[in-house]
């Protein structure tokens, strides 16, 4: 009885156990179904957030990507421009170094020019000192040469006036045309080179005279010797017959030597050395010296005969 008893005792306590348990677990999954449904909320909120901030971030993603693109773009563009800013400044660079280079080229040659002008400018001081100590010099000559000029002026005049003095005295006293040379003379030689006087034993016949400046001869000319006899007439077969213009006449004369004189240099002594072909006769000879235009003065020389013993 107590069994059964207990077992009713258990069936009563039996469903109001399981009512508390069912209780305590309905409350118990209340509890976490309400959490579960706060936690939900939470997670819907959060969710709701999230997708916002989700829109939000495409949203800006979006304007980003926009923007990037555009920086990509001024990128590009500011790419360009610096690209074409360094050529600028390369194509500038090149330019001032080209600049550069002529300038400094350019300054090189203004320095060598410089120094080169620097140099002239010595050498000049230095001939200009030169040429003023010169100056001084030749002033001081000139100085001098004055005075001496004066004197040589003064001692001209005076010899003018004697010169003219002596012309006319010369002129009173005989013409420049009967002027003739002066200082002849005859040397014959035998074939020894002694002098003999002796027709036959000439082997050679030398006539010399002097012409005075006083002639006025002048220029280049031929002298013409002639030799003749007492009548006039050529010793010996002559070189060739030559006119002379005299003064008053043209006179024909045989030549025997001609020799070509330069009366520019004043006074001449005139030599003319004569070989025969065949021997002198004894005789009185006259050698006479011409030029084309003048008489210049003759000689007269006598060879004698030989004796047999002599």
């Amino acid at each position: 009885m107590e069994n059964d008893a207990q077992k009713i005792s258990w069936l009563t306590w039996l469903p109001g156990g399981l009512s508390a348990v069912l209780l305590a677990g309905g409350i118990y999954f209340w509890n976490d179904n309400k959490a579960l449904t706060r936690q939900s909320d939470l997670a819907e909120r959060r969710a709701d957030s999230l997708l916002s901030v989700r829109l939000q971030l495409e949203t800006d993603m979006s304007q980003l990507k926009d923007q990037l693109a555009t920086v990509k773009d001024n990128n590009t563009e500011l790419n360009t421009r610096i690209d074409e800013a360094n050529r600028q400044v390369a194509r500038v660079e090149s330019r001032s170094e080209a600049r550069l280079r002529e300038l400094r080229r350019g300054n090189t040659g203004r320095l060598l020019t410089i120094r080169d002008l620097n140099q002239n400018v010595a050498a000049l001081t230095t001939q200009r000192d030169s040429l003023g100590n010169q100056m001084t010099a030749m002033t001081d000559k000139i100085g001098w040469l004055t005075d001496s000029n004066t004197v040589y002026q003064t001692r001209s005049e005076q010899l003018d006036q004697q010169v003219s003095q002596l012309n006319s005295t010369l002129l009173t006293m005989v013409p420049r045309t009967a002027l003739t040379g002066d200082n002849f003379r005859v040397e014959a030689v035998k074939g020894n080179d002694k002098t003999t006087a002796k027709a036959k034993k000439v082997n050679a016949l030398t006539i010399s005279l002097n012409v005075p400046a006083e002639l006025k001869l002048s220029g280049q000319q031929d002298v013409y010797l002639s030799l003749t006899d007492e009548a006039g007439k050529a010793i010996i077969p002559p070189l060739r017959t030559e006119t002379v213009n005299l003064t008053a006449t043209n006179e024909v004369v045989p030549v025997h030597a001609v020799q070509s004189v330069n009366f520019g240099l004043g006074q001449q002594r005139i030599m003319f050395r004569f070989d025969p072909d065949s021997p002198f006769k004894p005789g009185l000879y006259r050698a006479s010296v011409y030029t084309k235009n003048r008489y210049l003065g003759s000689v007269e020389f006598r060879f004698r005969d030989s004796f047999w013993f002599l």
